[in-house]
């Protein structure tokens, strides 16, 4: 569908170029198509010669927008909107960093140290195994084995927890009912005892009979710094003095917080 062309004024032909050019880009469509264009042309002049001398007006007024002498000017038009721009961003700019200091004040309080500080870590240690035979009546105590704790610097125990591991087997064909104690001290310090129960463990008269007993006590009294500790167990043979083979390991399970 061809273009509708406004009125044409009756006195275009004593408009100037620069009315030419605002009368022929503004009042009409652009004229992407040919019936477009067709539709323009009388618009601008009814004559040929006319279209011709006013398109060569309409050239002129172009080329004076872009005569270098007329480009100062407008980048001063342009610097003069990008400054109050800036000034805009500058108004914002003292909002945002109002924000990041509000940011980095939250950002204080979930610093590394005192994440650190409710974060609880877990760490474990094992001692060597012993091996013992004990052939006696009455109380007899097994090897003591050790265990160094070294902690981080900075770093609360939490809780600790002991684990003893033992395996007993029957060195000759007598029966047994066994009383266990597991006792634990710091240093060359006194015995505590934690795993305390009688006749807890045992095997019928037969050569070679295996049990085994697994113990777990919560030990944070005594496990209290980086230090070295003692483990063993106190045994008590109901069958008397017949060989008996115990095999004991520990294990320290402590948990900690960095203060």
């Amino acid at each position: 569908m061809g273009l509708s062309i406004p009125s044409v004024p009756t006195t275009i032909a004593a408009l100037t170029a620069e009315e030419v050019w605002d009368y022929a880009t503004k009042n009409l469509t652009n004229p992407a198509a040919a019936q477009d264009l067709a539709n323009m042309l009388p618009g601008i002049s009814p004559t040929a010669t006319g279209r011709a001398a006013r398109l060569d007006l309409i050239t002129a007024a172009r080329l004076a927008e872009l005569d270098p002498a007329n480009i100062p000017a407008d980048i001063d038009t342009l610097l003069a909107a990008l400054t109050v721009h800036a000034a805009d961003l500058g108004i914002h700019d003292v909002d945002v960093k109002a924000l990041l200091q509000h940011a980095t004040y939250g950002l204080s309080k979930l610093s590394r140290t005192s994440m650190l500080e409710v974060m609880e870590h877990e760490i474990e240690f094992p001692s060597a195994e012993a091996l013992d035979d004990i052939a006696a009546a009455g109380d007899q105590t097994t090897t003591e084995r050790t265990i160094t704790v070294a902690l981080p610097a900075l770093s609360a125990i939490r809780r600790v927890m002991l684990l003893a591991v033992t395996t007993i087997m029957n060195d000759t064909a007598t029966a047994h009912k066994i009383d266990v104690t597991v006792q634990g001290r710091k240093g060359a310090g006194a015995w505590n005892n934690y795993f305390d129960e009688d006749d807890c463990v045992g095997f019928g008269a037969v050569d070679g009979a295996t049990t085994s007993l697994i113990t777990l006590q919560d030990v944070t009294a005594l496990v209290n710094e980086a230090a070295t500790y003692g483990f063993r167990l106190t045994v008590n043979q109901s069958g008397g003095a017949n060989s008996v083979h115990y095999t004991t390991q520990y294990l320290l399970v402590i948990t900690y917080r960095m203060s």
